[in-house]
C-alpha cells in the first residue's frame, strides 16, 4: 500500500493508458465503507464470445482471489480473507466481494483481467478501487471525581477511523470554554483510536459532550443532567465521612495501643524507697511502690526494659 494514498490516487486518476486497443487503466473509484460491512470491486469488464479463457483475479498487496474461465466454464483458483468471485451471467457482468472489513483492509485493490487462451497472456482490464474503511465513535460521559468537592467528568470517544475528530464539551446548550479540558488520545489494537477528554466543573449545571466524526451523519450529543451530577457529589460527601470515621477510629486506637504500653514505665518513675539487706542474706535489691499496696519489684528488670518513646512521651 503506497504510503502516501492521496498523491498515489492523484497520480492514478490523472491519466489512462492504452495497450494494443485495450484499455489497461480506466481511472479509479473510492468506495467508502462502515467496519463489518461489505463492498463489491467491480472488474466493469465484459467477456467477448471468442475469448477462449482468461484469468480473473482481485488484488492488493497480494492476490486475494482468483478465478478461471474455460469454455464458458467458471472455475475457482483460491479466494481468501473473506472474499468471492461474483458472476452475473444475464448481464454479463462479473465483480469480487469483500464482506466483515475491517479497519485494516483499508487500500486499493485491483481487478485484473488476462486473457490465456490463445496465447501469449494479454492483459485485457485493471479496474483499480479504493476501499476507505471507517468506524464510527462510540461516545459515554461519566464522573472521574477524586475525594471532595464537585467532581470531574470525563468524555471518551472510542473505537473511531479514521483519527480525525472533534470533541467539545456544552454547558447549558453552549459551547464550553475548550481552555477548561484536558484531552488525551491512543491508538487500538485494532487500528482504531480512543480519545479521552475531561472536564473540571464547578457546578450541576447541564453538561454535554459533543462529537463529530466523518463516520456519523449529524455530530453524536452525550449529557450528563443535573440530577447526575448532584447524585455523585452526595455520594462523594458520604464517602468523605466514611473516611473521616475510619481514620479517627484509627488514631484513637494507636494512641490506646501506646498509652498501655507506656503505662509499666511510668509506674517504674514513682518514688520509691530503698532497702539493702545484710550480706548474709542473698543481697537482693528490691523497690518498694508509694502505693497503697507495695509490693516487690526487681530494680534490674524496670531498669533494662525501659521504652524510649515512652521517655520521650511522658518528659
Amino acid at each position: 500500500m503506497p504510503s502516501n494514498v492521496n498523491e498515489y490516487l492523484l497520480s492514478v486518476m490523472s491519466f489512462s493508458v492504452f495497450i494494443a486497443g485495450h484499455a489497461l487503466f480506466n481511472g479509479i473509484s473510492i468506495q467508502t465503507v462502515h467496519r463489518g460491512m461489505s463492498v463489491n470491486i467491480s472488474c466493469n469488464y465484459k467477456p467477448s464470445s471468442d475469448s477462449d479463457g482468461f484469468i480473473v483475479e482481485l488484488q492488493t498487496n497480494s492476490t486475494l482471489c482468483s478465478v478461471s474461465e474455460n469454455n464458458n466454464s467458471w472455475i475457482n483458483q483460491s479466494c481468501r480473507n473473506h472474499s468471492r468471485f461474483i458472476w452475473i451471467p444475464e448481464t454479463v457482468q462479473m465483480a469480487f466481494e469483500i464482506s466483515n472489513l475491517q479497519i485494516k483492509d483499508t487500500g486499493t485493490y485491483k481487478c485484473v483481467v488476462t486473457r490465456t487462451i490463445p496465447p501469449p497472456s494479454v492483459l485485457l482490464r485493471e479496474e483499480t478501487t479504493f476501499v476507505q474503511v471507517i468506524a464510527h465513535p462510540v461516545v459515554s460521559v461519566s464522573d472521574v471525581s477524586a475525594l471532595g468537592g464537585f467532581p470531574t467528568i470525563l468524555c471518551i470517544s472510542e473505537g473511531f477511523y479514521p483519527s480525525a475528530l472533534e470533541q467539545l464539551w456544552m454547558r447549558n446548550g453552549a459551547f464550553h470554554n475548550a481552555s477548561f479540558t484536558n484531552s488525551t488520545d491512543k491508538t487500538n489494537p485494532d487500528g482504531s483510536f480512543t480519545l479521552h477528554s475531561y472536564l473540571k466543573i464547578s457546578d450541576c449545571a447541564h453538561y454535554s459532550c459533543w462529537v463529530n466524526h466523518s463516520s456519523l451523519n449529524k455530530p453524536a450529543i452525550v449529557h450528563m443532567s443535573p440530577t447526575d451530577c448532584n447524585e455523585n457529589r452526595e455520594g462523594f460527601n458520604g464517602y468523605n465521612i466514611q473516611i473521616a470515621l475510619f481514620i479517627s477510629s484509627l488514631l484513637t486506637s494507636v494512641l490506646m495501643i501506646i498509652t498501655a504500653m507506656c503505662c509499666p514505665y511510668r509506674a517504674c518513675q514513682q518514688p520509691v524507697s530503698v532497702s539493702v539487706t545484710s550480706d548474709s542474706e542473698l543481697k537482693t535489691v528490691v523497690l518498694y511502690s508509694i502505693l497503697s499496696d507495695p509490693h516487690p519489684v526487681s530494680y534490674s528488670n524496670c531498669h533494662l526494659h525501659k521504652p524510649d518513646y515512652c521517655s520521650l512521651l511522658f518528659q
